[in-house]
């Protein structure tokens, strides 16, 4: 009899936004019980990564990715190309993350489709941190007309 155990309990959320809107989205994170997580007291540090992929290469679930367009500050800058960052997220004790990037730092990413994620890490006492995933999909970037910048 064949048995699995599912760890991976990442959600997928599509994103479309603007070229030259500027982005915003918040997340309520809560336990298993329905609680909101204490995301300052707990000292929760989040990362969010926006990638342009390539079909060609076949290399994660039919996808390679090329190179990193738009991510948190606390991730290190891809070596290979000049990356643009979000604000750093802002977290309350109400289980609330937000994630931002100005209109002008939208304004530089070319119309297309990308692929992101969303997760985190909480640090233990034991050295032992939590790394999870909350979030991932598609992030479609459609173009503007009027340009402001």
């Amino acid at each position: 009899m064949a048995q699995t155990a599912n760890f991976d309990t990442t959600e997928t959320l599509n994103i479309i936004c603007r070229e030259g809107d500027t982005f915003s989205m918040t997340v309520t994170l809560k336990n298993s019980s329905g609680t909101a997580l204490t995301l300052v007291t707990d000292a929760y540090v989040f990362y969010m990564q926006v990638k342009e992929i390539s079909v060609a290469g076949n290399k994660r679930a039919g996808r390679q990715i090329e190179k990193v367009i738009l991510q948190t500050p606390s991730l290190k800058p891809d070596a290979k190309s000049t990356v643009l960052t979000f604000e750093t997220p802002t977290l309350d004790n109400s289980g609330n993350v937000t994630i931002e990037a100005s209109a002008e730092t939208m304004s530089k990413i070319k119309p297309g489709s990308y692929v992101y994620d969303l997760k985190y890490v909480k640090p233990s006492s034991t050295g032992l941190d939590t790394h999870k995933g909350v979030l991932r999909g598609s992030f479609v970037v459609n173009s503007q007309v009027t340009d402001v910048f």
